[in-house]
């Protein structure tokens, strides 16, 4: 069954416009459908999409490469090869520590 309410959020609890032909205490599916001026970001309020702590950490590496936003794997984790040249270097001196 399907009931459509409208609801109001407060005190942390939704109470729906009109009653509801449910049984005292019963468990029900609640999808919430808000329009996007009555969301916020419970961490910051008044930055609901993020945009303004991203502003502040643009530019925060003075000495970055100008292509560090195209090519950030690569200079947090390396190429893919070096990587695989890592690890595989890495079994063979453990192995080889293993063996002595």
């Amino acid at each position: 069954m399907t009931i459509e309410v409208d609801a109001v959020y407060e005190d942390g609890v939704l109470k729906p416009e009109r009653p509801l032909a449910l049984k005292e205490r019963a468990k029900v599916h609640v999808t919430i459908e808000a329009k996007r001026d009555e969301l916020t970001d419970p961490r910051n309020p008044d930055d609901p999409t993020g945009w303004k702590a991203i502003d502040a950490l643009r530019g925060i590496v003075e000495d970055a490469p100008p292509d560090m936003a195209d090519n950030h794997d690569k200079y947090l984790y390396g190429s893919p090869d070096e990587f695989f040249d890592r690890a595989s270097s890495s079994r063979t001196s453990a192995r080889n520590s293993s063996e002595g």
